[in-house]
């Protein structure tokens, strides 16, 4: 195995200081930076990253590649309905099961969870990467990871499977994401500082812009559509046609309204089958919990109004500004909400 290029966060900043006194804890500590990008991931993601490089991938295979809380959910019940003709007794079965989190074992610890719920380990596959390899085909797999650390096989083009990235405004990403840390990871720290660490490309999965270019600047691939969480809220039967049509799906107006129904932010929520209700209360039992939530929240657009100071909302139009000029994300509308 190749060495491994990475360095650990260390607390000599104000950044670090967050970081490893308000956002680490049993589940997800000792923080790093690894790879070109610097993404950021716990230290566990050191013993899966020759697992993932070398995870082979089918071109049978329908991947979800997002940011942190830019619709993930919301994209993969919407994929995986498209791709298995709104088979909806099927999508009773567990999210988790049918779309695997491929390198959710190298987010944090979950055998520590399961050991302190006093629950039997067998009940739960510790390895995502194995348990994403067997999953039964076609494959549907959901990653956050940058294009950069995606398996070697997708990289270089020897694959290519239907891929589907994600993109949302980086300020309703950012409270999203804060809110799922204090729910489900335990974060104790506060939106106003979390803003600071996502500013500076240290939040968990690292920059941002990274992310997005690496995908983005990829778009012309024929294997892959990038769509956006506004589009899907302003106009979902057209983004539903827009993915059908990717995925060589047919589907008609009747079957439009009927995901559109079943995709709808009161149905996600009521759905054990989407919404990690167990997962949540198991995070709830370990007092890590910060504050009462639910996985998937309001989904509203710009709501990062209500919660973002005046002052950060300025550094991060500031900060929008200075990574999107030059570049063709100019044009996107979503970075002028």
């Amino acid at each position: 195995m190749e060495s491994i290029d990475y360095e650990e966060i260390k607390p000599d900043d104000e950044i670090g200081k967050i970081i490893n006194e308000e956002m680490s804890n049993d589940l997800s500590k000792q923080y790093i930076m690894i790879g070109k990008d610097r993404t950021v991931f716990t230290s566990l993601y050191l013993q899966y990253a020759e697992k993932i490089k070398s995870f082979e991938v089918y071109n049978d295979d329908v991947w979800v590649a997002t940011y942190p809380k830019a619709g993930t959910t919301w994209t993969q019940e919407m994929v995986w309905l498209i791709a298995n003709n709104l088979d909806f007794e099927g999508a009773k079965k567990s999210l988790g099961d049918r779309f695997p989190f491929l390198e959710i074992s190298a987010q944090f610890d979950k055998k520590k969870l399961f050991e302190k719920q006093n629950l039997p380990i067998e009940d739960y596959k510790m390895n995502s990467i194995e348990s994403a390899k067997s999953a039964q085909r076609p494959r549907f797999i959901k990653t956050h990871l940058p294009f950069s650390l995606l398996p070697e096989q997708l990289q270089n083009g020897t694959r290519s499977p239907k891929m589907i990235c994600v993109i949302r405004n980086p300020k309703d990403s950012c409270v999203s994401f804060y809110h799922h840390g204090a729910l489900l990871l335990g974060w104790q720290t506060s939106l106003e500082k979390f803003a600071k660490v996502f500013l500076a490309d240290k939040s968990m999965y690292g920059s941002y812009w990274k992310h997005i270019f690496g995908y983005y600047n990829r778009r012309h691939y024929p294997n892959l559509l990038v769509i956006k969480y506004e589009d899907m809220k302003s106009n979902l039967p057209s983004v539903i046609k827009t993915v059908a049509q990717f995925l060589d799906k047919k589907i008609n107006e009747e079957q439009i309204q009927l995901l559109c129904k079943h995709l709808s932010i009161e149905s996600m929520k009521s759905n054990p089958a989407a919404n990690l209700e167990e997962f949540t209360g198991m995070i709830r039992a370990l007092n890590l919990v910060v504050k009462d939530g639910t996985f998937i929240r309001t989904g509203v657009v710009g709501k990062y109004k209500e919660e973002l100071s005046p002052e950060t909302i300025n550094k991060f139009n500031e900060w929008i500004k200075e990574n999107i000029r030059g570049t063709e994300l100019e044009n996107e509308d979503i970075f002028k909400i």
